[in-house]
């Protein structure tokens, strides 16, 4: 608890102020104030009345040069002078005109008086009951004036007196010069305030200043004009003075206002009492009344001074409790507990949290079933190195729907963007390399080989990682984002990270990588490749393209048009990366799932498996010059194991395509009981080197080219299969040992190899 002050000399003044009356007083003026009221009160805001008296004090000096004893003995006419000047003024309490001993006639003391009553105005001498002459008021200006007669320059005056003939003509004298000392505001005094017992019985000021009297030339002191001002009419300002006020007040800081919450506010018109202010609520906090007016919402003056009174004398108050309540987080002002920012939709949040967790939690299990099937042939095509980058990228990607999470800071801003683009590096990066590789190999138009190894790939791709991350420690130190404050129509505060130009820098990067993908997706539209990973690959390059020039122009709309809802900004972006992340992750491994499990399910239609209804192999590879064919994808350095394995299996399918051939075109075998068709069982494998003559069946009608994915396998040069003879054609299928390269050709009339 803090108030403005403890209790001291002026807190024991106020507090007897309102106690003290004509009936308890002092007759005298002893009952004084300290001089900081009257910096306070009469030199700022009663110096216009006292401006009064000093004209007044001028006027008299002027009359007191006269040679005319009939006006200056004229008591009636003294009285007219201070009773025309209490009229002249409402803030005048009183005005008078006291002349210095002996000075009036032969009276010891005079001093026409003039002040209200009961609204009225009665006129008097006060020096019949109010022996002035040692007072502070009348005392301090007769020093003064008589030390202004010697120090003051006199003020120079011409004037023609008006002169009548005996005839009636009127006519002006000669030219004459005169002085006079003419008194200013700082020539007065300002007497401290008192209460004025005997005499109007209030607390009053007074000031006065001196008037002369000049005989041939020699000037005197004569006696004071002044006016009294009755503090009843003052308020007293128990407020704090401000910062750079170079006011004295002498009240200041008295006020009992609890400072935590509350705030002096002075009350003006409740005249010389404490208690002449409100405590209202400082920013940032509101009045625990709700049901009163917002007018009304204030801690009353002499309610908080009666409190205190009570709390200091240990008796039982509310003093501590007349505080204000804090606003809401947010709020710089508030009339209630309601929020001041945009309330977030947590249950929206919520719900759309759980979707992204739940997505998220599917990438590692992904990952492990890479990982622990990764020689399955399927996923060998695919790079599992390079999956697992993709897998790693897009967890990045779906990071940012936690952080925007939380309310908008410095630190979520950064995290966003950081986690956007690394992932997005990452994850797509890895794309179009596997989408440049196929590129790079589809178009090569001579013998040579192009052999590119995923290890090539992933140092590209950290290359690219590196470019991203240097951008994103520049952006840091020079453009990091900041939160911007919005108003929503409801007048709400709304916080959302900002949108400038490094973003557009960041948006036109990725475009740019997006757009070199689809020039590539476009090349390698044609191109044979295994399991059509490829054309997934565009699929999801051109999904992402599209989105992404949606949220940009989305996010502009919002960010420079109107502030939104943080929670459509975050329904937004659960779009967004659900449409595009989640999507490339479906279009990547659905397929690999599906191909793995038909694979194991029925190894006879797999990738090797063989078309009744057109009686090739359904393996593919890139055609070169000279009927060569190099793999596209899938890792190049396999063991002589999985060699012998796709050989065996090969075989197998021809050994399966003879079977069937043979009973179309020889029904007179079936008849014999099938040993014909026992002996193709008996072929030998592709390198058992035999020449089982039941190998030299007709085999196909017409066998056309077909590419064929093998791992890079080292036999003799011309050690291949059997080679049946046929009425059209003849082939042989051989692996060079070089280059690893699978080969197709057309032997007619061969009937072995």
């Amino acid at each position: 608890m803090t108030t403005a002050s403890g209790v001291d000399i002026i807190d024991s003044f106020l507090q007897e102020l309102e106690t003290y009356n004509a009936d308890n007083c002092k007759p005298g003026t002893a009952t004084k104030l300290g001089p900081g009221v009257v910096q306070q009160y009469g030199k700022t805001r009663f110096r216009k009345e006292a401006e009064l008296a000093v004209e007044r004090a001028n006027l008299l000096t002027e009359i007191w040069k006269l040679d005319n004893l009939q006006l200056q003995t004229d008591e009636q006419f003294f009285y007219a002078q201070v009773l025309n000047l209490v009229q002249s003024d409402a803030d005048i309490f009183a005005a008078g005109n006291c002349y210095n001993k002996g000075e009036f006639k032969d009276y010891e003391l005079f001093c026409p008086y003039a002040y209200r009553m009961n609204g009225s105005i009665l006129v008097k001498d006060l020096s019949v009951e109010y022996p002035y002459l040692g007072y502070e008021w009348f005392r301090i200006v007769r020093e003064t004036g008589q030390e202004l007669i010697s120090h003051r320059n006199l003020t120079k005056v011409f004037n023609k007196w008006r002169l009548q003939m005996d005839n009636g003509t009127s006519y002006h004298s000669q030219l004459n010069m005169d002085a006079s000392l003419l008194m200013t505001y700082d020539d007065g005094h300002w007497s401290t305030p008192y209460f004025d017992c005997g005499g109007g019985n209030i607390w009053m000021m007074t000031y006065t200043v001196p008037f002369f009297q000049s005989i041939n030339g020699s000037y005197r002191f004569k006696g004071s004009s002044g006016i009294d001002i009755a503090l009843q009419k003052v308020d007293i300002d128990q407020c704090s003075l401000p910062a750079d006020s170079t006011d004295t007040n002498v009240f200041a800081n008295t006020s009992k206002c609890l400072l935590e919450t509350t705030e002096c506010r002075t009350v003006r018109g409740m005249g010389f009492r404490r208690g002449s202010y409100i405590c209202i609520c400082k920013p940032g906090f509101y009045f625990p009344n709700l049901q009163l007016a917002i007018e009304d919402r204030y801690f009353n003056g002499s309610y908080m001074e009666q409190q205190f009174d009570l709390y200091t004398q240990g008796k039982k108050n509310s003093y501590e409790d007349l505080h204000c309540l804090p606003c809401k987080e947010g709020c710089d002002v508030c009339e209630d507990d309601r929020s001041c920012i945009l309330e977030l939709n947590w249950p929206v949040r919520n719900l759309l949290l759980a979707a992204m967790c739940t997505a998220m939690s599917v990438i590692p299990l992904i990952a492990f079933l890479v990982w622990k099937h990764q020689e399955d042939v399927v996923l060998k095509a695919a790079s599992p190195k390079l999956l697992g980058f993709i897998l790693g990228g897009a967890f990045c990607l779906y990071c940012p729907m936690i952080v925007m999470y939380f309310r908008a800071s410095v630190l979520t801003c950064c995290l966003k963007v950081w986690l956007r683009e690394l992932g997005f590096t990452i994850s797509y990066g890895a794309l179009l390399l596997k989408t440049w590789r196929i590129s790079a190999v589809f178009k090569v138009t001579t013998a040579s080989q192009i052999k590119i190894r995923d290890t090539d790939l992933i140092k590209r791709l950290a290359i690219l990682v590196a470019i991203t991350a240097l951008f994103l420690i520049i952006r840091m130190v020079w453009g990091r984002p900041s939160v911007e404050e919005g108003k929503t129509k409801d007048d709400l505060k709304v916080y959302q990270c900002s949108f400038n130009e490094w973003d557009y820098g960041q948006a036109a990067a990725e475009l740019f990588l997006l757009v070199w993908g689809i020039k590539l997706s476009i090349e390698v539209r044609k191109a044979p490749s295994q399991f059509n990973e490829s054309q997934f690959i565009s699929w999801a390059i051109y999904n992402e393209t599209l989105l992404a020039i949606f949220l940009n122009l989305t996010l502009f709309l919002l960010q420079y048009i109107d502030f939104s809802s943080p929670d459509v900004l975050y329904l937004i972006n659960f779009i967004y990366i659900s449409l595009t992340t989640t999507v490339m992750l479906v279009f990547l491994f659905s397929t690999k799932a599906y191909l793995m499990y038909k694979t194991k399910k029925h190894p006879a239609g797999s990738r090797g498996s063989v078309s009744r209804r057109s009686g090739v192999s359904q393996f593919k590879l890139a055609p070169k010059s000279g009927g060569e064919f190099t793999a596209l994808d899938g890792d190049l350095d396999n063991s002589n194991t999985v060699v012998d394995k796709e050989l065996k299996r090969v075989y197998e399918e021809l050994s399966q395509l003879k079977q069937q051939l043979l009973k179309e075109n020889n029904p007179h075998l079936m008849q014999n009981g099938g040993s014909k068709t026992h002996a193709q069982h008996n072929c030998p494998s592709p390198t058992s080197g035999s020449n089982n003559p039941e190998c030299d069946s007709p085999l196909v009608d017409t066998l056309t080219e077909k590419t064929l994915l093998m791992p890079n396998n080292i036999i003799p040069e011309n050690k291949g299969f059997c080679a049946f003879p046929d009425k059209q054609k003849q082939v042989r299928i051989t692996v060079a040992p070089t280059n690893h390269q699978v080969k197709i050709e057309d032997l007619n009339n061969v009937t072995a190899v």
